[in-house]
């Protein structure tokens, strides 16, 4: 299969980045069984080999959704009802791995009508609520990042081979560990077209004036792990370049405050940057 490598070396710093992502207090829930559907043809054929229908018409599964050294790169995939074709959203679990909370919310961007593709970059493994398993487990994909783009670049390879998606209109969402990972789809140009980061890390000594994606990014004032002053200077870096970029910062809240099922979950702060990050999606990829 014919790759473009879009990196030669990884600097250090970005490695440690990645890897203290989302070192705060584990999330309450792990993740539950789901149901293995394979998609056929160049249809995902939700709801016909298997995979849970939801109340709203979202088909929901897991999917083999590509390979890496012959081990297929196993996800959760949510589909609106209807033929499409549809935006379509490659998610990125936190540091825990892909969990409860990650498939709830590729459900609730399927139901806003993206086909959302919840990748695995653990490939099968999962932190639970360990923090010392979490850390191990981040720790790999940080010395192991080709591996890492290349299980994103299959993750995206499958979504334009359907027909139900809008090849066209693709866009990346990550939340702490994946929030920095959705940033590194957009600065290595991983074939996207909008980028949303919870609370991700970057670098703003970063060349960026090639990047194709447009960003939202939603942090919070209270997060020790990435200060406010280091994201002040990341919206004014965005601003100088092309595109409609968008950088909020929440007032008292801290690291991880979308996720319910975290202690410092913040409703109103969270409630906000969902509608903003819908309205951003409205204008990028529909």
């Amino acid at each position: 299969m014919y790759r473009i490598c879009f990196m030669k070396r990884v600097p250090l710093l970005l490695s440690v980045f990645l890897l203290v992502s989302c070192a705060v207090k584990p999330p309450q829930k792990q993740a539950g069984p789901i149901t293995l559907f394979e998609p056929e043809g160049t249809g995902f054929v939700l709801g016909e080999t298997g995979a849970v229908i939801e109340g709203s018409g979202v088909a929901t599964g897991e999917v083999a959704y590509g390979t890496l050294d012959g081990k297929p790169l196993k996800g959760y995939l949510a589909v609106p009802p209807g033929e499409g074709p549809f935006p379509a959203l490659v998610l990125i679990h936190e540091w825990w791995g892909l969990n409860d909370n990650i498939m709830a919310n590729a459900q609730a961007f399927a139901r806003e009508g993206y086909i959302a593709l919840a990748v695995d970059l653990y490939e099968g493994e999962s932190a639970g609520t360990d923090q010392t398993k979490a850390r191990e487990l981040a720790g790999r994909v940080s010395e192991n990042m080709e591996r890492a783009f290349d299980n994103l670049r299959e993750a995206v390879a499958f979504l334009r081979s359907d027909q139900k998606v809008d090849k066209n209109a693709l866009g990346s969402v990550g939340w702490c560990f994946g929030g920095g990972w959705s940033y590194q789809m957009a600065k290595n140009d991983l074939g996207i077209r909008a980028t949303v980061m919870y609370y991700g890390r970057f670098n703003t000594d970063d060349d960026l004036t090639h990047m194709k994606s447009q960003i939202i990014g939603h942090f919070g004032e209270k997060d020790t792990g990435i200060l406010v002053d280091t994201v002040r200077e990341f919206r004014i870096k965005l601003q100088g370049l092309s595109g409609a970029h968008e950088i909020y910062i929440y007032p008292n809240a801290g690291y991880g405050f979308a996720n319910n099922d975290n202690p410092a979950f913040d409703p109103a702060a969270a409630d906000v940057a969902w509608d903003r990050t819908k309205e951003f999606l409205e204008k990028t990829l529909k």
